[in-house]
């Protein structure tokens, strides 16, 4: 489902910085080096603490290599530095100093950050880690890996809440997620009661990660499909789409198209500074109700009577 972090962190962890005093006129002409010697990355001005101040005319490089590397990057500097010295004097001034950059453990950093989400009154979305117990609760479990949609983001907990006031509303018999992602909303839907649930993304790299997450969530019977909104035939009492603010405006046609008479559509992806543009591709329906987390939005569209 994701890249095996835990097997990376070894390789990811074992880097060293080499901090390079040098004359400003020679500072870009290092970094070019050093990008072509094999480091990963060139820092300028680097405050090295407990570093003697340098003068105006110098800044310190801090270039990050492979540690079985450095050795070989160290000699070809060298000798780069004394082919230099023949022509510019101020090659003679440059220090190279190691130092170890401290491991990092990426596998803990990305747990720590993907924690149990509650959502609403009736939803909590959780990584497979950390599945809580959460009495009257519908507990959604999403492994984190290329599709979007672990709610951790605004989007995705707003338009799940928005489902959940759907569904508590009453008369929702179908729903429609265009851009599933994970299919965390899909599940969502079909988790709430939803008789009949459809999921569409453009994107097949993410179906068999959405199909994996509908499976492990008790949503198997949620049909799945590749293409957009355009390409669906039949209407449904609820359709969520949490796009971009280009793709919402762009599809509004096909996706005003499915919703059933009298049904919602849900839109989401969109900054509060793009509101009105989605609103206006989208002639004859009002906006119910709105939705923000941050700069984000989740509007609620129903049409005008």
């Amino acid at each position: 489902m994701r890249p095996k972090l835990a097997s990376l962190v070894g390789a990811l962890s074992e880097w060293t910085a080499l901090r390079v005093e040098t004359p400003r006129a020679l500072a870009d002409a290092l970094a070019s080096f050093l990008f072509d010697a094999g480091a990963s990355g060139v820092v300028f001005d680097v405050d090295e603490p407990g570093a003697s101040p340098l003068s105006p005319e110098s800044t310190r490089l801090e270039a990050h290599v492979a540690t079985r590397e450095v050795a070989a990057v160290e000699a070809t500097l060298a000798r780069y530095l004394r082919s230099l010295a023949a022509i510019d004097a101020g090659a003679a001034a440059v220090r190279v100093v190691r130092h170890d950059v401290p491991a990092v453990d990426w596998e803990a950093s990305f747990r720590a950050h993907h924690r149990p989400v509650p959502v609403g009154r009736r939803l909590l979305v959780a990584p497979p880690w950390d599945v809580p117990p959460a009495p009257g609760r519908e507990v959604l479990v999403v492994e984190p890996g290329m599709a979007f949609g672990t709610g951790q983001h605004g989007t995705t907990r707003t338009c799940l809440e928005e489902i959940e006031a759907a569904v508590d509303g009453g008369g929702v018999a179908s729903a429609l997620d265009v851009g599933t992602g994970s299919g965390v909303l899909a599940a969502a839907a079909a988790r709430l009661g939803v008789q009949r649930v459809v999921a569409i993304d453009a994107d097949p790299a993410v179906l068999p990660l959405a199909r994996a997450t509908l499976d492990a969530n008790g949503a198997a019977h949620v049909r799945l499909a590749g293409g957009t909104a355009a390409a669906v035939r039949g209407r449904f009492d609820l359709v969520v789409a949490n796009l971009l603010a280009d793709t919402l405006v762009a599809d509004a046609g096909p996706l005003a198209a499915v919703v059933a008479p009298g049904g919602r559509l849900v839109v989401s992806g969109l900054l509060d500074s793009q509101t009105a543009a989605v609103v206006e591709a989208y002639p004859g329906w009002r906006v119910a109700a709105v939705r923000q987390d941050e700069r984000w939005r989740t509007l609620r569209l129903v049409r005008e009577r």
